[in-house]
């Protein structure tokens, strides 16, 4: 029998736990690929299990939810290092907090210098500019953003 068919069998214990539990940063691909991997490892320690389907799924279950419950623990292990880091008074090392991004003056000139650039686009290059703020490829993004650095520099100046 092909792994994939036999990932398929053990596939709605996967998505139980991942009903039940929550792993931080796992995405539903990480869950079915931990599945595959604590599979691979039962099937490499027991060769015969493939054929008795009953005790493929019960050993399967105990050994996934173990790993999983493994891996919260090491989470929460984590979590509870912060709370053992040595006291510091903020006054002695707030040189080395960063600032929370820009200030509110400093926003509202960067969104009024941002709608005035865009104002100043055809509809084309508006919808261009759409897709640059969306974080998106496109052809011409360079030169788009050049321009959009040069109205940038050319505000500053004012």
């Amino acid at each position: 029998m092909e792994f994939k068919e036999v990932y398929a069998k053990v596939r709605p214990i996967v998505q139980k736990t991942r009903r039940e539990y929550y792993v931080k940063l796992w995405e539903p691909e990480d869950w079915d690929q931990e599945g595959m991997y604590v599979l691979y490892r039962l099937l490499q320690q027991e060769d015969e299990i493939v054929r008795d389907e009953s005790r493929l799924l019960r050993y399967f279950k105990v050994k996934f939810r173990n790993y999983v419950n493994d891996i919260l623990r090491r989470q929460s292990t984590q979590k509870r290092g912060f709370d053992r880091l040595r006291y510091e008074e903020i006054g002695e090392i707030s040189h080395m907090v960063s600032s929370g991004g820009l200030l509110t003056d400093e926003l509202v000139c960067l969104r009024d210098s941002l709608a005035r650039y865009r104002s100043t686009l055809s509809p084309r290059d508006s919808k261009k500019y759409d897709t640059l703020v969306s974080g998106a490829r496109f052809k011409g993004r360079k030169k788009l953003l050049r321009s959009l650095r040069q109205h940038l520099i050319s505000e500053d100046k004012i």
